[in-house]
């Protein structure tokens, strides 16, 4: 769950703090449950066909299969819904001869908990139910205890603490921040509190408040545009991006419209492109800005469709744009509560994080020449 964790929180987190008075900051950080069921998947369902063997005995004659997990909500609870294979049965004569044997569904309704500190959201079971493939409920005994015992806890264990999770959403923001500003960003992830959790029809909604200084226009510099040796870096990593999302659009399940969305997604991401480069590599003006007026005109209509492409994507790479495109959202709103992270949907704030990329390439470059010399 590592992954989902820092995802979470990473959404919340872009960029960097600018110099200016501390304030406590509530950010809401939404995860539709297609999202989260995704990275259940990569993370927990790692077996054939999106399963997990819950549990088993030492001869492999006994077991509890989970899979094809899905996730939604019901009376303020997380709801799982898993097929799930069992059997019951012991060795005679180096065979295992099957004493008990059934398939059915497995739901567990489960009550986003935060602990007293606001530092770990957990996910106890509160109601398990399981029927066979006719919704009857299971009435054999033997079979309830082993499912009780072996995937409630299995199931509960979900978990997100970020006494643990801390580096790990440095290490996912460092390649966007500024290094004079990674003081400011540790500071801030060190002050991070859950203060709310809660599940709906759409999703789960995370409250997280943390402390952030507000800032200070005098401070705010304006980035120069790219020169051409950075223009040139920009633009591989912009392609290496474009080419993944064109091949996951070519690919993805888009409803009764597919042919339609596809093409208006492969037009905005043109458009975005053509936005990106004007705004590296030339002067503007706030009011003509290319990329805020890309987003302005695009961005409510393309997220929900990149958020349907970028699902078909590889585990790594989807979790990648689920946080670009979340954090993307939540620009919107920490602007419009006086930029407390010094957030930027701009020109010049685009240059700001092209630089931090660039950066941060280059010493992973650095980095892999030395290893290969040692």
């Amino acid at each position: 769950m590592s992954t989902l964790r820092t995802v979470l929180i990473s959404t919340a987190l872009l960029l960097t703090a600018e110099n200016g008075l501390a304030r406590e900051i509530n950010i809401p950080v939404p995860m539709e449950y297609r999202f989260i069921r995704s990275v259940l998947v990569n993370q927990l369902y790692t077996g054939p066909d999106e399963s997990v063997r819950a549990w088993k005995d030492g001869k492999q004659c006994s077991y509890l299969d989970l899979d094809h997990p899905q996730i939604s909500s019901e009376n303020g609870q997380v709801k799982i819904q898993n097929n799930v294979q069992a059997r019951i049965g012991t060795a005679l004569g180096g065979k295992c001869m099957a004493l008990v044997e059934w398939s059915g569904i497995l739901q567990t309704f489960q009550q986003p908990t935060l602990d007293a500190s606001g530092n770990v959201l957990s996910f106890p079971v509160t109601q398990l139910n399981a029927f066979d493939r006719n919704g009857q409920p299971l009435n054999i005994s033997q079979l309830q205890s082993l499912i009780k015992k072996a995937a409630e806890p299995k199931l509960s264990g979900l978990k997100i603490d970020l006494n643990q999770v801390r580096p790990d959403i440095a290490k996912a923001l460092v390649p966007y921040i500024a290094a004079e500003h990674s003081e400011e960003l540790h500071d801030t992830i060190n002050s991070l509190r859950f203060n709310q959790a809660k599940a709906d029809a759409n999703g789960l909604q995370i409250n997280l408040g943390y402390t952030a200084n507000n800032p200070n226009p005098n401070d705010v510099k304006p980035a120069a545009v790219l020169n051409e040796a950075e223009l040139k870096q920009w633009r591989a990593f912009w392609q290496n991006w474009q080419a993944s999302l064109d091949k996951s659009i070519a690919t993805a399940q888009l409803g009764s419209n597919a042919e339609d969305t596809r093409a208006k997604l492969h037009e905005v991401l043109q458009k975005a492109g053509s936005a990106f480069e004007q705004g590296l590599s030339s002067e503007s003006v706030a009011e003509n800005d290319p990329v805020r007026k890309f987003f302005n005109s695009s961005w409510d209509t393309f997220a929900p469709l990149l958020r349907d492409a970028s699902s078909q994507l590889p585990g790594g790479e989807k979790l990648r744009y689920v946080t670009l495109i979340a954090a993307t959202d939540l620009m919107y709103e920490l602007e419009s509560i006086g930029s407390p992270l010094g957030l930027e949907v701009s020109s010049n704030g685009l240059r700001k994080l092209a630089r931090s990329l660039i950066a941060q390439q280059t010493l992973k470059g650095k980095a892999k020449k030395a290893k290969r010399k040692g």
